[in-house]
């Protein structure tokens, strides 16, 4: 029965999180000839790298043991890891480097995205921005634009689906809006945000790090 929950877990999460579209970035590796390119990546946070060995016998893991793509292999492989926390993730590959950037190493550099002011939001269409800062503890802002009079609807969820907040729920007229999210009382994990104005619809994707 564990093993069950387990499985119907999961599927939950995939089913969810195939339905909506998210802003992920993934930034592409290449391993060969006993390096990393690029060696130094810079991201933001929630971004994705995929490493592709296209020569050679090599693997990828952090110095730290956060991740790995597990025992050094032939190429052709690929390996794909997203980052959620902000900060230096240094790597290397075990048969020809080690830990600190010695040999065939290489650096995953995760920032948060850069704030937008209200002069780069305009209201000549819809739009929902990615929060910030993010991960957040425990509260975060939200931007988004209305090009013109409609019924807006702005509500987080968590990653089954559950509806854990209503920031907006109301009539809005054309302009660009900034609303705070308090995630009081909640547990950290990814959660989702989505902005309803008419046909316009959009969910986002927002990391809550305690």
């Amino acid at each position: 029965m564990k093993k069950l929950n387990s499985l119907m877990f999961a599927l939950a999460i995939t089913l969810f999180l195939s339905a909506i579209n998210f802003s992920q970035t993934t930034h592409d590796v290449t391993v060969q000839n006993f390096s990393f390119s690029p060696g130094e990546l810079t991201i933001n946070v929630g971004d994705a790298v995929r490493w592709t060995n296209v020569f050679g016998h090599h693997n990828v893991k952090a110095d730290d043991n956060s991740f790995t793509s597990g025992a050094p292999a032939i190429a052709p492989w690929e390996f794909t890891h997203t980052f959620t926390a902000v900060g230096l993730h240094p790597y290397y590959c075990e048969p020809h480097g080690g830990p600190g950037g010695s040999g065939m190493a290489g650096v995953v550099v995760v920032q948060n995205p850069v704030s937008v002011s209200d002069d780069d939001l305009v209201a000549d269409k819809f739009e929902l921005m990615q929060n910030f800062p993010n991960p957040f503890n425990p509260s975060t802002s939200i931007k988004y634009a209305i090009s013109n009079g409609q019924f807006v609807t702005l509500k987080v969820y968590d990653v089954l689906g559950n509806e854990v907040a209503i920031l907006v729920n109301e009539e809005k007229e054309q302009g660009v809006y900034d609303i705070t999210f308090n995630a009081a009382g909640l547990s950290s994990g990814m959660y989702l945000y989505k902005l309803q104005a008419g046909s316009f619809v959009e969910t986002k994707k927002m990391i809550l790090l305690r």
